[in-house]
């Protein structure tokens, strides 16, 4: 039997449950290192809208969501937008993820960092985020160290978001992952905690762990798209820093073994024009290089939500092995991908299913 879903609307700063919604039409997604979404419409028509509190509970930028999958929170973020339709009597709810908050915040103080762990840097942006007066969502920080030290300044004058600023450090050489995930704690109250892993976070394949995540098909893969896109591909990054004319920093990141094994010069540009710092533009540089010197592939399953491996076995951050040997694999793709965003939509109408993204992983 499918679990029940529950979705619970709370205020966004006091995180007190203020009603319980029966939505339809729900989806919602997950993206590593990046705010999911989520989507869903209430039929006002024959529902008690002042009992259910729905008018005062459903406040863009005000109000939070919560999505309960059988007793465990799945899905956590921020009410951005609702639209209600006298016809059809639907309003309908939009929402992101609470990294999306920190898009919306803005980093109005000089702060330095020097040798500092990168992960420190992280959450004490977040911390230095929710100190100001009416802007603490609740986001609790862990303690997680890397062991790779940065020097990084942001400026005042540059009102750089706090969200950019964590992707930025994320995305640089020798990044790492973060997300913020829900869970209800020992009393049933809805937490949120970032969580930081260096050099990524979720489970890493292994032949001999008898819980390694396996999709195939034939079996439990319903469907496939596989596409291959070269145009995002580039073994040359021409990174711009701060600074004008000639006096602008650039660092230029090249894979040479690309070239060196076939491959034509592909070359890209990046602008990062509040980064001062040499060493750092290199850094920035020299991730984005390694991202995509290679055309990435990112391909996408469907799989039954309720077969094995079920969806709450699996996250994103963790790796899959997929087997498929069909009419574009007929000698079967047997490869390791890594799970960076799932789509699910809860089965209101016939089976659940999840529509997991995935690209290839090196490690």
């Amino acid at each position: 039997m499918a679990d029940t879903y529950r979705y619970l609307l709370a205020d966004l700063l006091t995180n007190d449950i203020i009603a319980e919604l029966p939505f339809t039409g729900v989806s919602f997604t997950q993206q590593l290192n990046q705010a999911g979404t989520w989507q869903g419409h209430l039929l006002l028509s024959g529902l008690d809208a002042a009992a259910f509190n729905v008018d005062a509970s459903t406040i863009p930028c005000r109000n939070a969501i919560y999505v309960d999958k059988g007793g465990t929170l799945v899905w956590g973020g921020i009410i951005w937008g609702r639209d209600y339709d006298s016809s059809s009597q639907v309003l309908s709810i939009t929402a992101r993820e609470f990294e999306s908050y920190f898009e919306r915040r803005r980093i109005n103080v000089n702060t330095t960092f020097t040798n500092t762990d990168q992960l420190s840097i992280a959450q004490n942006l977040v911390a230095l985020a929710q100190s100001s007066p009416y802007g603490n969502i609740g986001v609790q920080i862990g303690v997680e160290t890397s062991g790779v030290l940065l020097s990084r300044s942001y400026y005042s004058y540059e009102l750089k978001t706090y969200y950019s600023a964590l992707q930025d450090l994320s995305r640089s050489e020798n990044g790492f992952d973060f997300n913020i995930q829900v869970a209800y704690d020992g009393s049933g109250t809805p937490t949120k905690t970032l969580v930081l892993g260096y050099p990524r976070i979720g489970t890493v394949y292994s032949s001999s762990d008898p819980y390694a995540i396996v999709f195939e098909l034939p079996a439990n893969i319903v469907e496939y798209t596989y596409p291959e896109d070269g145009s995002v591909a580039a073994n040359t990054i021409y990174a711009l820093g701060a600074g004008s004319n000639e006096g602008k920093l650039i660092s230029i990141q090249t894979d040479a073994t690309k070239t060196a094994s076939g491959w034509p010069l592909l070359e890209e540009g990046a602008n990062y024009s509040d980064v001062t710092d040499q060493t750092y533009l290199n850094s920035l540089a020299t991730g984005q290089v390694n991202a995509v010197s290679y055309p990435p592939t990112t391909m996408r399953i469907v799989v039954p939500a309720d077969q094995q491996p079920e969806l709450s076995t699996y996250a994103i951050g963790d790796d899959a092995r997929i087997r498929i040997t069909d009419n574009r694999f007929p000698d079967t793709l047997d490869e390791v991908y890594r799970i960076v965003g799932l789509s699910v939509q809860p089965g209101e109408n016939g089976p659940e299913r999840v529509t997991l993204t995935l690209t290839t992983t090196t490690n």
